[in-house]
């Protein structure tokens, strides 16, 4: 059944509560992109803000697998938000007295890539913690993933109105406050569903258990490596966004909501879908290499054009193509694992995705510094099409 997972009342507080949280970092998101480039006017240093907040997580995700999965998750997830918090705040400070640099906002994307390294894996965890009804998991992940498409589709469009009718630091406060409802949210669920066995094995130990279980089910191996090269060729784009918007639109911030907007239609689509009906777990495989596809056509289309409504609809077919195969490889993951290795194979996950994302990151920016953006979004559409083809054969071995 569609949105049974909001049954649960625990869920669905925490799914409200991220909601309203997800709105505000896509608000900065755009905003900071946006920022950036208007003090730069350089491609590289928009990779590279995606750089800094991204490689804290390559080095520190895996270990952060093993605090979700020894200490309280609840406690974990709380005081990630409440450094993101400050931070947001920090930087809105700095605009409104207008002495904000890029240096500042590269500091401020480290410190919370470092809060994001431990509650990652904290929270894709604690989605399983928040169920009465185990069964209810496919539909809990799905959901989870609609409410971050619906902040993806909400937050750009605000911004872009917010960047154009009042400036950035009114989109970098509402993210500040609006941690505030889930740090509130993560005080009333109660403890006793979120507590875990602690073990007195070393760290290196504990993530070694990890690493054997993903080569021995070589599925799950499979996925990992699906993410990376989603999260290395596919995901990049999102920071070139207000290079894309700048030459279409002429330095018009709402063109950046807009395209941004575009995406989160696609993304809200993609997850509406997998929310009313998940595919079945053997047709799931095949869900995931078709979607890998679409998005890199989606990608790559938008090299060879610089219509407005062209670029739209494959920004749209980009973001339900790259929701529906993240989602169904996080849930595909989610329904093999034990609950004793959760934590740890889910940081393996989260670093998949987030751990090349800096380098993606950096690749794109320095691509798009001297060829532009058009041949840039080819090759990383490129990337993930070549990836499709050659994890076929090996993914129906499977």
């Amino acid at each position: 059944m569609a949105f049974e997972a909001f049954r649960e009342r625990d869920y669905r507080l925490f799914w409200t509560t991220q909601f309203i949280s997800n709105i505000g970092s896509w608000m900065q998101a755009i905003a900071q992109g946006w920022l950036v480039y208007r003090l730069t006017d350089s491609p590289f240093l928009l990779g590279f803000v995606g750089f800094a907040n991204s490689i804290p997580q390559f080095f520190l995700m895996l270990p952060g697998g093993v605090v979700a999965d020894r200490f309280d998750r609840k406690r974990v997830v709380s005081a990630s938000q409440w450094v993101q918090t400050l931070t947001a705040l920090w930087l809105a400070i700095a605009i409104y007295v207008h002495h904000i640099t890029v240096w500042q906002i590269i500091a401020a994307a480290v410190v919370t890539g470092i809060a994001m390294s431990f509650s990652g894996p904290a929270y894709q965890a604690m989605v399983v913690d928040l169920l009465e009804d185990r069964t209810r998991l496919p539909n809990a992940i799905a959901m989870n993933s609609l409410q971050f498409n619906l902040s993806r589709a909400i937050g750009p469009l605000i911004a872009g109105v917010t960047l154009s009718l009042y400036g950035t630091f009114w989109c970098f406060f509402f993210n500040a406050i609006s941690f505030l409802p889930l740090i509130w949210a993560l005080t009333v669920i109660p403890g006793r569903q979120l507590r875990h066995p602690t073990s007195e094995a070393a760290m290196l130990s504990h993530i070694a258990e990890a690493f054997r279980y993903v080569m021995r089910d070589r599925l799950v191996m499979l996925l990992l490596i699906i993410v990376a090269a989603a999260s290395l060729f596919g995901y990049p784009y999102l920071s070139l966004m207000p290079m894309i918007a700048r030459a279409l639109f002429r330095n018009d911030a709402k063109g950046l909501g807009l395209l941004m907007g575009g995406i989160g239609a696609g993304a809200l689509a993609g997850s509406l879908m997998l929310s009313v009906r998940m595919p079945l777990q053997h047709r799931m495989t095949k869900t995931i290499l078709f979607t890998l596809t679409t998005f890199g056509i989606g990608l790559s289309g938008i090299g060879f054009t610089r219509q407005q409504p062209a670029v739209f609809a494959l920004l749209v077919m980009s973001g339900a193509s790259m929701v529906v195969c993240i989602a169904l490889c996080n849930t595909s993951i989610q329904q093999r694992i034990p609950d004793a290795l959760r934590g740890r194979v889910l940081s393996m996950y989260t670093f998949a995705f987030s751990g090349f994302l800096p380098f993606g990151n950096l690749f794109g920016g320095i691509l798009a510094e001297h060829r532009g953006f058009q041949p840039t979004m080819a090759m990383l559409g490129g990337g993930l099409i070549v990836t499709a083809i050659v994890a076929t054969p090996l993914a129906l071995r499977e």
